[in-house]
Parts: C-alpha cells; structure tokens; sequence
C-alpha cells in the first residue's frame, strides 16, 4: 500500500496511528486487517446523494426529484453496512486538539450537531468517551469556530473531529443539537476505533 494511500486512510480516520515529529506510528495489525477486510465500495457519493440515503433511513423527508428519489431507495435497499463507504462524501473531516475544559462548550455550541462519539450515548450506544468530541458544522462556520474555541489543525493527538457540510446540502434541522441514529451510526462505522466501530455497527441493527 502506498504512502499516500496510508495517509489518506489516517486524515479520514480509516486507521489510527500516532504521530511523533513528522512520522506516524500505525499499528501493523489493524493496516493488515483493513487490507484483508477492506469493503469494495466504489465511488463516493456526491453529499446531497450521500444525505438523501441517509435522510430516507432516518424516515425524513426531503424535497427530491422522484428520479433522485427512487434512485436513494435503490441504494438504501442494499444496505447502510454496506454502503456506508460511499457516503464518505457527505462531509469533510477536519482534526484538531482542543484543551479538556473546550469540550463541552464545544458541545454546548449552537453551530454545532454533535454526532459520533458524543452522540452515541443518547442513542443507546454502549459507548462513552469523555476526552473526544465529534460533531457537525456548515462549511461557512467552520473557521469562526476554529477561533472561538482556539482549535489547534496542527496538533499531534487531536481529539476533535468536526465534519464540515457545504451550507447548499445542510441536513439537519433549525435548532438541531444531537444527529440521528443512523448519521451517528454511520460516523462510528468511520472512526477506525474498534470500539467505536462495534458501536455503530450494534446502532445499524437495532435500526
């Protein structure tokens, strides 16, 4: 597998690893087992494809085309665990570390859906991380927050993850704090925590 390949795979949190200077550190094992197990997914879907999929498994309504309909049925039908690769697309992951006491004002933020790890909980996930945050922004409010909290993109071990959403495809409603089941989910799937993983994967069964 090639190095750029490797690194793509840590930036989408496909893989974990540590960073020390300019290298990581990967654990040998969990490389070997995603290229045993790997998915052939295919190509991404576009973000308002990819959230039309997920809004239809959420039972939420959206103002589709009844060919842009149908064909998120079609997708739909083949399974969440099984397409959940090509969903990729729906946002852009962004990492950075964040002090321990920003973490629940992060959580507190209006701008903000949370989802992954500080949502599992609230969806019945035996899951529980306090020293991580995960959630959702519009594109366009994402460098406002960078600043309002003092988040550091450069950081060795970050600990928060926000997935930016162009602001022409935002799915979620107006005064939306928590992503549903299936957005949350589906983020678990994308962690390449084990642990995390095993919680979205029990989210998707229960659905």
């Amino acid at each position: 597998m090639s190095p750029r390949r490797v690194r793509k795979m840590l930036a989408d949190g496909v893989i974990s690893g540590e960073r020390v200077g300019r290298a990581w550190l990967i654990d040998s094992d969990e490389l070997r087992q995603f290229q045993q197990h790997r998915p052939e997914v295919g190509r991404p879907w576009s973000p308002s494809s990819a959230w039309a999929v997920l809004a239809l498994a959420e039972g939420r309504e959206l103002d589709l085309s009844a060919v842009e309909r149908s064909r998120a049925r079609k997708r739909l039908a083949l399974g969440l665990d099984q397409v959940a690769g090509r969903l990729v697309a729906r946002a852009e992951r962004h990492h950075f570390y964040a002090h321990l006491s920003v973490l629940d004002r992060l959580g507190d933020a209006p701008d903000i859906v949370r989802s992954g790890i500080s949502a599992a909980s609230e969806h019945g996930a035996d899951l529980l991380v306090q020293n991580g945050f995960e959630g959702y922004v519009r594109a366009g409010h994402l460098g406002e927050l960078v600043m309002q909290f003092g988040l550091d993109g450069n950081a060795e071990r970050p600990n928060v993850v926000l997935r930016a959403v162009d602001d022409a495809v935002w799915p979620f409603d107006a005064g939306q704090v928590v992503a549903g089941r299936v957005v949350v989910a589906v983020d678990l799937l994308e962690s390449g925590d084990p642990r995390s993983s095993r919680a979205g994967k029990e989210l998707l069964v229960r659905l």
